[in-house]
């Protein structure tokens, strides 16, 4: 029989692609993760990766592999927190969000949940990306799109709503805005269209059919800054922007919606900590709808 310890290096590099992130991530070297492999491809007689200039990707036999592999991962972990829960309550959990939500609605608003469960720990991975509950980036993950993943237990999180914003100087020397047609006229500020994470993300077409694009971003924070430094138009969730007093509500009637999703795996639901904060996320979330669907 091979192994078992060998299964967490198999794991890192099926997730990772690449023998050096592998390595990084369960703070070894490349060498030694290499080693795991062919320890375990030795005791099953058959190769589980192959090499391609991407990467590193699984050979049949990885693949059959891999749904055992996670199997018995997934029990380790429950195994773990059944016991840590019995001793300590609550410990770490990692929250994976895309920037606008995560750095400036959820974080401000994370004191009521620490006052409540004072031996909580949170990580807030906050990137403009979607972070993968599939490899283990983090435990829950807020997603633009609704996750199909069979492993994945999901829910509508809320929805909220996106309008135009400006600065007050981009305004007093820009053409008269007045209506939908004067868009066209305009410097707008948006999202780098060929590193799009998610198509709810395409925006700027909502409002104006071919809008002049002086400043793209991936983060969301970056094109508020470049919309208060008065470089254009940029669409803006609500929240973030409403109480901006660097920026102005233009053509305060064009709006649109879109919904976050909450998601983790289907195992871990069980989890004393986990469901802490998810259910705090989906209390807070409830109770600030007018907020995140004002007008």
């Amino acid at each position: 029989m091979f192994d078992w310890n060998d299964l967490r290096f198999f794991l890192e590099l099926q997730r990772s692609g690449r023998l050096l992130t592998a390595a990084k991530r369960l703070n070894t070297t490349h060498s030694t993760v290499a080693r795991h492999i062919e320890s375990i491809e030795q005791s099953l007689g058959t190769a589980l990766f192959v090499q391609h200039a991407q990467g590193y990707e699984l050979t049949p036999s990885g693949q059959a592999l891999l749904k055992h592999a996670e199997a018995m991962e997934n029990v380790a972990l429950l195994a773990q927190e059944e016991i840590t829960q019995a001793i300590t309550p609550l410990g770490k959990i990692r929250l994976g969000v895309t920037e606008g939500i995560g750095i400036m609605f959820f974080t401000p608003r994370m004191k009521a949940l620490f006052q409540r469960y004072p031996g909580l720990e949170v990580e807030l991975v906050a990137v403009p990306r979607f972070v993968s509950i599939l490899n283990r980036e983090a435990e829950i993950s807020i997603h633009l799109e609704r996750p199909s993943a069979d492993l994945l237990i999901t829910r509508k999180l809320t929805d909220y709503r996106l309008a135009l914003y400006a600065s007050q100087d981009y305004l007093d020397r820009a053409p008269p805005l007045n209506t939908r047609e004067d868009l066209a006229r305009h410097s707008w500020i948006g999202y780098v269209d060929d590193l799009l994470f998610s198509q709810e993300l395409l925006f700027l077409n909502s409002f104006c059919r071919a809008p002049n694009v002086v400043f793209r971003s991936t983060s969301v924070i970056a094109q508020q800054h470049a919309a208060q430094a008065g470089l254009g138009i940029a669409v803006l969730p609500n929240y973030m922007a409403r109480h901006d007093p660097r920026l102005v509500r233009v053509l305060p009637s064009e709006t649109i919606q879109r919904s976050y999703w909450i998601c983790t795996r289907r195992e871990l639901h069980k989890s004393v900590r986990l469901r802490v904060v998810w259910d705090y996320l989906l209390a807070l979330c409830a109770a600030e709808q007018d907020e995140l669907l004002a007008e």
